[in-house]
């Protein structure tokens, strides 16, 4: 028998307190998250370029003179620092705010890039990206894969399975809000499972495309310096710092990725490329205070799982229960 309307919305409402709680927990972990994450992403950055100027190119990095070396290092550690701001601020981001000034350096210099015709051939070698694949995917597809790729691994959402009623309605416009946002609504607006798991996802795809950015300023800057092969063209220099949309092929040490490109000349030779992936999962790893609030995002986002799942079936017995009383309100003998 169906309970009442009345005790289901008492519970519904008690739910809604207790994905309140979960959100300021999320505020209160993310927090200190970013701004660890941000710390070793600047670490991490410069300890890739050491690595790339001194054992994957060492004569090149040779041939610049004191200051070129001077500046060299002094944009890497200002990309460097102007990530880690942007990571420690992407909790109060203005979803609607223009782009940051590293995305539109990165815009101007790919509009001024000339073509290449450099072909990238498949290899085989463990230790090498597959590239022609990725070399195929046009701006549609490497979008999607970026999504699929940000989707986390323990509690996501299934917002086919919230979508009933009021959490419908709360899904248009969630991508425009900020956490603080959501936390400063009224009673007469609860936060929905469905909007702070849509959030969370969302905070995670930035995280992951502010490394990508990072990492695609860094190989261009070192191929501006002279450290990099000229040759390389510069949707393959792309498509290398988002590699984790493609496959796993790290070279030993962490945060770095090869290619294996073919030039135009008769005999076909083949070159290896090392350049800079950061990658979300080998940051953490490198550093235990990251990997700590890590997993307390983790465990956070599996109680929202299991919050959604049980506020998916109070709003369906309630729906039961008023058509029923609606049924019951219209129904006459004939």
């Amino acid at each position: 028998m169906v309970r009442p309307v009345e005790q289901i919305e008492q519970e519904i409402a008690k739910l809604d307190q207790a994905v309140r709680a979960i959100a300021q927990e999320f505020h209160d972990t993310y927090t200190p998250y970013l701004a660890a994450l941000g710390k070793t992403v600047r670490q991490q950055l410069v300890l890739a370029s050491y690595h790339i100027c001194t054992h994957g190119y060492p004569e090149q990095f040779l041939q610049l003179s004191l200051h070129q070396r001077q500046e060299l290092q002094r944009s890497l550690r200002q990309l460097a620092k102007q990530t880690q701001t942007q990571l420690t601020d992407q909790l109060h981001a203005d979803p609607n705010a223009p782009d940051s000034e590293l995305d539109n350096e990165l815009d101007n210099e790919l509009d001024n890039e000339p073509d290449n015709e450099s072909e990238v051939e498949q290899e085989s070698h463990p230790d090498f990206l597959l590239v022609d694949a990725a070399a195929e995917l046009d701006e549609a597809e490497l979008d999607e894969a970026e999504l699929d790729e940000a989707e986390l691994d323990e509690a996501e959402l299934d917002a086919t399975e919230l979508g009933d009623g009021e959490l419908d309605e709360a899904i248009s416009g969630v991508r425009q809000v900020r956490l603080d946002e959501l936390l400063v609504r009224s009673p007469d607006q609860p936060i929905t499972p469905i909007a702070l798991a849509d959030w969370q996802e969302q905070l995670e795809q930035d995280i992951i495309e502010q490394l990508q950015n990072l990492s695609h300023a860094a190989n261009r800057l070192l191929q501006q310096s002279k450290i990099l092969p000229s040759q390389l063209p510069a949707p393959i220099l792309e498509i290398a710092s988002r590699a984790d949309v493609i496959s796993e092929t790290p070279v030993g040490s962490p945060n770095l990725i090869s290619l294996l490109i073919e030039s135009d000349s008769e005999d076909s030779a083949m070159t290896q490329i090392t350049t800079i992936r950061l990658h979300l999962s080998e940051i953490e790893f490198s550093d235990t205070t990251v990997a700590l609030w890590r997993s307390k995002v983790r465990t956070l986002v599996a109680q929202l799982n299991k919050l959604g799942r049980e506020y998916q079936k109070r709003q369906k017995e309630k729906a039961i229960a008023q058509a029923e009383s609606a049924w019951r309100s219209s129904w006459y003998e004939d």
